[in-house]
């Protein structure tokens, strides 16, 4: 008979989050009016901008406008690791994994050194790329939501004498993180909102009408290594 595999202790942000990463907003239905002649034109005219976009090197956000007008609603994959590499999300991220290293190595010195290893999670927190940060990524998502998994583990062969309480004989053991970026956002547009002075209005009423449609956009990393020495 095969050994059941060990659990592993769970450590937990100390921020809440939210189990349900979905933001729905209060559009009417897609295609639930008839389309008015604004509308059309509207939409006509603002279809060659997913061109521009893509020949000025824009190109995510190129891809997320094209897949709202292509109206089947489908989910839209998106690579984490693009939105993560932007400054306001890799500061975040980076806030969650050393929060994760300075309490799994609480529970590791209060064990004696026995509870190395650690499963690490999140709930979901939502996060803002603004125009400065990166303005592809800003035009695509704007803001999403987010959520880390992971492995963490606290090195076997040094700091052993640190969780003994020695501290001076070893300045404590180095942590990694084996860890997958989740993320989600429902794609569309806020009426009576506006930004930098252009109403979402008559985008959001493009969905209503039909001409577009709102969908979601969704991604899970590979495997990514962060590694700390402990403070």
């Amino acid at each position: 008979m095969t050994a059941p595999e060990r659990s592993r202790p769970l450590v937990r942000t100390a921020r809440r989050g939210r189990p349900d990463p979905r933001t729905p907003n209060g559009n009417a239905p897609f295609g639930s009016r008839r389309p008015g002649v604004r509308d059309r034109a509207f939409s006509v005219a603002l279809r060659p901008t997913t061109v521009v976009w893509r020949v000025v090197g824009l190109r995510h956000s190129a891809a997320t406008l094209r897949h709202y007008y292509g109206r089947t609603g489908a989910d839209l994959t998106v690579d984490p690791e693009g939105p993560l590499g932007t400054a306001p999300f890799r500061r975040v991220a980076d806030r969650h994994l050393a929060e994760w290293r300075d309490l799994a190595l609480a529970r590791w010195r209060e064990s004696g050194g026995t509870e190395r290893e650690f499963d690490v999670t999140t709930n979901w927190h939502g996060v803002r790329i603004g125009r400065g940060d990166h303005l592809d990524w800003w035009l695509a998502l704007r803001g999403l939501q987010y959520r880390i998994t992971g492995r963490l583990d606290i090195a076997a062969d040094d700091g052993e004498d640190a969780a003994r309480g020695d501290v001076a004989a070893a300045a404590g053991p180095a942590v990694r993180v084996v860890y997958e970026v989740e993320i989600y956002k429902d794609w569309g547009f806020d009426k009576g909102e506006d930004e930098y002075g252009l109403s979402f209005t008559p985008l959001a009423r493009l969905h209503e009408a039909g001409l577009a449609r709102e969908y979601s956009v969704v991604g899970r990393s590979r495997p990514l290594v962060w590694t700390s020495p402990s403070d």
